[in-house]
C-alpha cells in the first residue's frame, strides 16, 4: 500500500473516531500485511525523542520485537497483546498520529523513490523488515533508563525498515543497518562507561544534559 492510501486509511479513521472511539486493532486488521508495517511505523512515533521512557520503552520494545517476529515468520494478519489492541483513540488522538504521519511522509519522500525492490516486495521484503524490527525492538527493550536517545536510535532502526516497504525503497534498508550499527556502537561505549566509572556516570551525564534533555 502506498503512502497515499495509508494517510487515506488515517483520515478515514479520524472521522470514523469522530462517532465513537477507535482502537489500534482495528485500524490495522483492516489493512492486512500492509497494517503490520504501518503498526510498526505508529507504536515507534513515542520513542523517537531524545529523552528515555524508561520501562514504558522496555515494554514498547517487546512489542515491537513480537510484531516484527509475526513480520519475519510471514504472518499476514497482525496479532497484538490485548492492551496495545483494544487501547482506543478519540478523534484528537487519531489526529494528532495523522499529523505527525504526514510530517514523516514529507520527510521521506525527499529522500526515498522506488528503487530496489526485490528487497521490498513481497514474502523477502516483509521478512527482512520484520528481522530488522526485532533487532531494533529489542535493543529498545534494554534498560537504560536517564540515557539520553537510547530510546530513539532503536526505533530509527525499525523506522527504517518499515518506510523501505512502505515506500518501496531498498535503499532504506541500507540505513537501517546504519542506524543498528550507531545504535550498538553507542550502547557499546555506555556499557564501557559503566564499567570503567561505575554508576556515577548515570549522574554525570544528567548534570551535563542541556537542559531540554533533561
Amino acid at each position: 500500500m502506498s503512502n497515499a492510501n495509508l494517510l487515506a486509511h488515517l483520515e478515514t479513521c479520524v472521522e470514523r473516531a469522530r462517532a465513537a472511539p477507535l482502537s489500534f486493532g482495528a485500524v490495522f486488521h483492516e489493512l492486512g500485511r500492509d497494517g503490520i508495517a504501518m503498526a510498526l511505523l505508529v507504536l515507534c512515533l513515542p520513542f523517537l525523542q531524545p529523552i528515555s521512557l524508561g520501562p514504558l520503552a522496555s515494554a514498547g520494545g517487546l512489542v515491537l520485537a513480537g510484531i516484527g517476529w509475526q513480520m519475519a515468520r510471514g504472518r499476514t494478519e497482525l496479532w497484538l497483546p490485548p492492551k496495545v489492541r483494544d487501547a482506543a483513540l478519540e478523534a484528537a488522538g487519531w489526529e494528532r498520529l495523522l499529523g505527525v504521519f504526514r510530517w514523516l511522509v514529507r520527510l521521506f519522500s525527499k529522500i526515498t523513490r522506488t528503487r530496489c525492490t526485490r528487497w521490498t516486495d513481497g514474502e523477502r521484503g516483509h521478512r527482512i523488515a520484520g528481522w530488522f524490527a526485532v533487532a531494533g525492538g529489542l535493543l529498545l527493550a534494554i534498560p537504560m533508563g536517564g540515557i539520553p536517545f537510547n530510546n530513539m536510535l532503536p526505533s530509527l532502526i525499525i523506522v527504517s525498515a518499515a518506510i523501505a516497504v512502505i515506500e518501496r525503497d531498498g535503499l532504506m534498508y541500507a540505513v537501517a543497518v546504519f542506524w543498528a550499527v550507531v545504535t550498538l556502537a553507542y550502547f557499546a561505549i555506555i556499557v564501557w562507561a559503566f564499567w570503567r566509572f561505575g554508576s556515577g556516570i548515570t549522574e554525570w551525564i544528567a548534570a551535563h544534559l542541556p537542559a531540554w534533555l533533561r
